[in-house]
């Protein structure tokens, strides 16, 4: 079976079957038995599989022994198991922004405060 389209996921995701399309997630596991042929972006990749197109890991890309990626892969950091496979072009670009954990209200914060002008 094999899974077509664009799929989003806000947070973690494990990939163990064949997928046609583009995913996009925070962290990507990507199995021994995952096969991917589309674009592929996260923040962390962990790549178990085989991925076929483009993949984007914009902190960190983990290539396992058993992984293998044909393309364009685009990384922050890498780290490239021996037995891992890389077959295409890289290129290194700056890490995604690490995004504050809280941000500070504005006003007072108050039910009856007015804004100001």
């Amino acid at each position: 079976m094999i899974l077509n389209g664009t799929f989003i996921v806000p947070e973690s995701a494990s990939i163990s079957g064949n997928i046609e399309g583009e995913i996009t997630a925070r962290e990507l596991i990507l199995t021994s038995t995952a096969v991917i042929r589309g674009k592929v972006t996260a923040d962390v990749i962990d790549l178990r599989g085989e991925i076929y197109d483009t993949l984007i890991a914009k902190k960190s890309l983990f290539i396992r022994s058993t992984g293998k990626i044909v393309g364009t892969v685009q990384y922050a950091e890498i780290e490239i198991e021996k037995g891992g496979e890389l077959q295409g072009t890289m290129q290194k670009i700056e890490p995604a922004p690490v995004a504050p954990a809280y941000a500070a209200p504005t006003g007072s914060g108050h039910p009856d405060s007015t804004p100001e002008a």
